[in-house]
């Protein structure tokens, strides 16, 4: 989805105050996508981790707009332990940080560009898409 090798994401662990870079792959077997056609993702208030990722690495460079609901939060990797039966304690390990934003989607969710309820989001894309090509 975009012409050349990109920076999306890096990952800031705790524990050994390690920096993990996630960057598209320089090369992909068959052709790819481009960076310049429309590409819209469709959200909703129970769209979470990884898929909000997703929406908000191709949202903040402005390769992608982004259709819907505010996603519900959730950017920081985080283990459990067990110290009850009754009880589980869940800290986070790390946090995202964005190369263009310098922050991530915590607890606030990835904000749409078009706000629209997600059952309305299909259509209202599409509209946007059709409004784009016809100019």
């Amino acid at each position: 989805m975009f012409d050349g090798r990109t920076h999306l994401n890096t990952l800031h662990r705790r524990e050994g105050d390690r920096h993990e870079q996630f960057w598209t792959l320089p090369h992909v077997p068959g052709p790819r996508f481009g960076g310049t056609k429309p590409l819209y993702v469709l959200t909703s208030g129970v769209t979470f981790s990884a898929a909000e990722e997703l929406a908000y690495d191709l949202q903040q460079p402005g390769r992608a707009v982004v259709v819907g609901e505010r996603t519900a939060g959730g950017a920081h990797p985080c283990d459990s332990w067990q110290v009850h039966p009754h009880l589980e304690l869940t800290v986070p390990i790390a946090r995202a940080v964005n190369p263009v934003s310098g922050t991530n989607w915590e607890g606030m969710g990835v904000l749409p560009d078009i706000p629209c309820a997600a059952a309305d989001a299909p259509g209202v894309a599409l509209a946007q898409a059709r409004a784009r090509i016809a100019g």
